[in-house]
């Protein structure tokens, strides 16, 4: 299993569940240490310990965090981060939840 990301509307509804995939995960924080440098990618970086909700202008950082960590990660992973992102700049979302095993 991933960690669990959880995202809400502006009512607290749950708007959609989507997973950050182990592997995806492993290519972030196994591969490199340059994920020490994104504030937002230390918050995740913990796959079992991980549990915290991020608001709107926090997932814009956690965005941000996540483009510019994708040179440093393999290639094969590029669609996976750029799917993540893509979904996680759907402005109704309000909120996020990640969780981890």
């Amino acid at each position: 299993m991933g960690l669990d990301l959880v995202m809400f509307e502006h009512n607290n509804k749950i708007i959609g569940i989507v997973e950050i995939d182990y592997s995806l995960h492993e290519s972030i924080f196994q591969s490199n240490n340059n994920w020490k440098s994104y504030n937002y990618l230390k918050k995740i970086s913990n796959y079992y310990l991980t549990d915290i909700v991020l608001e709107r202008t926090e997932i814009k950082k956690l965005i941000e965090d996540l483009m510019n960590i994708k040179i440093f990660i393999p290639k094969n992973f590029h669609s996976s981060l750029e799917e993540l992102v893509k979904i996680l700049k759907n402005n109704e979302i309000e909120k996020i939840h990640i969780g981890g095993d």
